[in-house]
């Protein structure tokens, strides 16, 4: 027979949930967004291919686990199906904002000289 938690349980438990050495300890999957975003399948996502889409998205995985989730780069490899090394070189090169502002740069015309 189930049996019902007390108000106290429920309100410790949540003290746990909202514990943010527990919510690290948590495993990481790869977000559907970015999949949707760029209109491809996770299984490509996951794939060896190396189609510029597919890096494109992976970096912004990428950027996106380390700055806002604060994801480890041996997680974000584990969940990307990659080594440690492949982490490390997509958050070498720069972030998607920044080459937005880049192709702003760009686009704009303007003229240094």
């Amino acid at each position: 027979m189930l049996e019902e938690f007390t108000k106290e349980q429920v309100e410790t438990l949540k003290k746990i949930a909202d514990n943010p050495i527990f919510r690290k300890s948590q495993p990481f999957h790869v977000k559907i967004n970015i999949c949707h975003f760029y209109d491809i399948t996770k299984d490509l996502f996951l794939s060896n291919r190396k189609d510029a889409i597919l890096v494109q998205a992976r970096k912004e995985f990428v950027h996106h686990a380390v700055k806002i989730k604060r994801v480890s780069t041996e997680t974000i490899a584990k969940a990307m199906n990659r080594d440690h090394s492949t982490v490390c070189y997509y958050l070498k090169k720069a972030s998607p904002e920044t080459d937005k502002l880049l192709q702003s740069f760009n686009d704009s015309g303007e003229d240094d000289n």
